[in-house]
């Protein structure tokens, strides 16, 4: 089974290290998609690359964005003969919002995606959704510590709510289906 490979174009204005975003943006949720779809994960973090990391994402059209980001990550593709499968994805993680209302763009089943640090789960939210995970099959729920907690892909991000750290079962079994047929 092929592993899943994530593309991570660290923005030029992130100044979080590789170390820093691995262990707090991405290890959860990888690790809760490597045990419920039994692949691995490979993830090349690219940095400095002119044209890539320091595309404009700042934009009150994000679908716009979004579009343009799909062109950029399918050019860089392109120039280095890198996959462009369900498991590939090019992520672009950014320090900013793409907009007061927007911290991040994905569409179901493509392989390119804009998520932001402002928040943690920002990234799994739109890599879940990439993987299609809905807002509507995510929920509140509690964690350990008896608080409410917003799970992946919850549609609104909430300073009155912890995160959960998981996806809903009903969003699990979404990736799960997407990527079961993939080689």
């Amino acid at each position: 089974m092929k592993p899943i490979t994530f593309h991570i174009f660290v923005h030029d204005d992130v100044t979080l290290s590789d170390r820093v975003l691995g262990l707090q943006y991405f290890k959860k949720f990888t690790d809760e998609i490597s045990a419920i779809t039994g692949r691995s994960f490979e993830f090349n973090m690219l940095r400095n690359i002119p044209g890539v990391t320091n595309f404009k994402y700042a934009s009150q059209n994000a679908q716009a964005v979004a579009d343009r980001w799909m062109a950029v990550a399918a050019d860089y593709r392109n120039t280095h003969n890198l996959g462009w499968t369900r498991t590939d994805r090019y992520i672009l993680v950014t320090q900013g919002k793409i907009n007061d209302q927007v911290l991040g763009a994905a569409l179901p089943r493509q392989p390119a995606l804009i998520a932001s640090v402002s928040s943690y789960q920002v990234i799994a939210h739109e890599v879940g959704h990439s993987f299609t995970a809905t807002h509507e099959d995510a929920e509140i729920g509690w964690n350990a510590w008896g608080l409410p907690c917003e799970t992946y892909v919850y549609p609104e991000v909430s300073k009155g709510r912890a995160n959960c750290y998981r996806y809903t079962p009903k969003n699990r079994e979404h990736i799960v289906n997407y990527l079961k047929d993939a080689p």
